[in-house]
């Protein structure tokens, strides 16, 4: 017969584990409302619905994060686009979920750019390899300007850094993530054009892991996938608790936060589309002047996405 004491102790050990969940690692570039939902779960206790102890962790470089997910210091990887150069060349990361289906950018120019022709031999600021890159020169394309004949590109990394050459006349334009381009109108710019509307179905973020997780630990992939499919409904349906996400998280006023949500929220979608992959993926290429090497279907798996979207009664 188990003793009274040790059952006791045992009882508290599980169901303090029970309450703390299990943990998991989740690395993302930086606070922005393309990850909103993974906050949004945060702060509505999503994950811990799920068994789950989430640590959001900040790691700047897709290449970093590539790292760590192989090498399992994390779980699972909230990008799409940034790791695929390295899916092409033969590594184990596999695409489960989307959170934001459109892009977020804006084009911000200087007040005397009046369309997106006058950009024609422009300098433009761009963060090199990055989706700043890739989606400015995906703009240009679409609108029948050589990207890389017609402009002049500046390497900016940051949103502030490009405001402050706006401003200085150093560069005419760029692509500027929520809040920065609602402060960059504030400021005197102008924001020419949300790519949202321009391109309506781009995997843009999302949740990813390596196959080895996904054949070793496919429960605990389930849950993670199920947290966020969560968040993104959760944050589609409920604009208030996503604004105030944004104010406690992502540190935006009340009127960026509002203007930021505006624009992305018919993007809020979880499952992704093999078309909206293989835009995201012609962007990274064109960032890197490549091709895609593989098919979207070969590095996605949407069997998760899928069941969970069925278990909460989502179409």
């Amino acid at each position: 017969m188990r003793h009274p004491v040790i059952a006791l102790a045992l009882w508290f050990f599980m169901d303090a584990a029970m309450v703390r969940g299990e943990p998991v690692r989740v690395a993302y570039p930086s606070p922005n409302v393309q990850f909103l939902p993974a906050f949004v779960a945060v702060e509505k206790g999503i994950y811990k619905r799920e068994g789950l102890e989430a640590e959001l962790i900040s790691v700047r470089a897709a290449v970093t994060a590539v790292q760590a997910l192989i090498g399992g210091q994390i779980h699972f990887i909230l990008t799409i686009g940034p790791q695929m150069p390295a899916i092409w060349e033969g590594t184990d990361i596999i695409l489960l979920a989307q959170q934001v289906g459109r892009p977020t950018f804006s084009l911000v120019v200087r007040p005397e750019i009046q369309k997106i022709s006058d950009l024609k031999g422009k300098k433009l600021g761009v963060s090199f390899g990055g989706s700043t890159a890739a989606g400015m020169k995906a703009l240009l394309e679409l609108n029948k300007i050589n990207p890389d004949k017609d402009v002049e590109y500046v390497n900016i990394p940051g949103n502030t850094p490009k405001i402050a050459a706006m401003n200085q006349g150093i560069v005419a334009a760029g692509l500027l993530a929520p809040p920065a381009d609602y402060l960059a109108v504030k400021s005197g710019l102008k924001r020419l054009v949300s790519l949202a509307d321009v391109f309506k179905d781009t995997a843009f973020t999302g949740l990813a892991a390596t196959g080895k997780m996904i054949r070793e630990n496919p429960q605990f992939v389930k849950r993670m996938v199920r947290a966020i499919v969560r968040a993104v409904i959760h944050t589609r349906d409920y604009p208030e608790d996503a604004i105030q996400v944004m104010i406690k998280y992502l540190q935006m006023d009340r009127e960026a936060a509002q203007d930021a949500y505006h624009m992305i929220r018919e993007a809020l979608n979880p499952v992704p589309t093999e078309k909206g992959v293989e835009l995201m993926a012609q962007w990274q290429a064109v960032a890197l002047g490549t091709k895609p090497k593989r098919k979207p279907a070969e590095y996605m798996d949407l069997r998760f996405v899928n069941e969970a979207m069925a278990e909460l009664g989502q179409k």
